[in-house]
């Protein structure tokens, strides 16, 4: 279990790269200017040799120098005693998320047509921003840096109606892994089976350069995503969590 766990941490920290990376005694130290905790936490995967007290200290000072809250992102495989000593640190549990597999054995037929990027165009970033309601130009210019640093095969997916984008998501192939990444639908066109339509066309061009099995990333409240992956066959593998703790004023 520890060989996949840190397999797919690789894979998926891969797959939505920070802006800077510092690499300390086994752990990964990543910044994005605060955009998703996922580039902005602390990634603990390697084996370890300093005392874990004073590897905290040290990643909560250096989290401060950039002005960002201090946020370590923990598995199973993490040791049992840096969870328990963030808590007594004063860290709190943030968004526990499933990551969930599927084995890709076959082409599933969907219902509406996609259109495939092999690239992450500006088009597709212009709206994958507006779906979300992302307006802020810091958040923008961020995310389109960690898109832009992505070294693996991606593609990018949309659905339109009467010209309109009303769906987008965005697949990333390692090896034989195919990450599906921010897959949202338009609010007024949810139901319709865009999602669905989405993921499988992604995974369909994954398939087709060798991929064989597939992963994503899903917060456990999400109960309506939840549903949607395990409707595609999508099976939990193991999940993970955020411990946070904010900046002192």
């Amino acid at each position: 279990m520890v060989e996949k766990i840190s397999l797919f941490e690789e894979v998926s920290m891969n797959a939505h790269p920070a802006m800077k990376t510092y690499l300390y005694d086994g752990w990964v130290l990543r910044f994005a200017n605060g955009y998703t905790n996922r580039a902005n936490s602390v990634s603990p995967l390697y084996y370890s040799t300093i005392p874990v007290a004073e590897k905290i200290a040290f990643c909560e000072e250096f989290y401060t120098m950039q002005e960002l809250p201090t946020v370590f992102k923990l598995t199973m495989a993490s040791a049992q005693d840096l969870d328990r000593m963030l808590e007594e640190r004063g860290y709190e549990i943030v968004t526990p998320t499933n990551l969930m597999v599927k084995c890709l054995t076959h082409h599933n037929i969907t219902r509406t047509e996609v259109i495939i990027s092999p690239t992450i165009t500006k088009l597709w970033q212009d709206n994958y921003f507006r779906l979300n309601g992302i307006t802020d130009s810091k958040k923008t210019k961020t995310a389109a840096i960690i898109q832009g640093n992505i070294q693996n095969k991606v593609f990018c997916g949309m659905i339109t109606d009467n010209e309109k984008v009303v769906a987008c998501g965005l697949c990333v192939v390692e090896r034989e892994y195919a990450g599906l990444y921010d897959i949202v639908v338009d609010s007024s066109y949810r139901r319709k089976g865009y999602g669905a339509d989405i993921c499988l066309s992604l995974l369909n061009a994954a398939m087709n350069i060798g991929a064989k099995t597939a992963y994503l990333q899903v917060v456990v409240s999400n109960t309506a995503a939840m549903a949607l992956y395990q409707k595609l066959g999508f099976q939990d593998s193991y999940q993970y969590w955020y411990r946070s703790k904010k900046i002192q004023a």
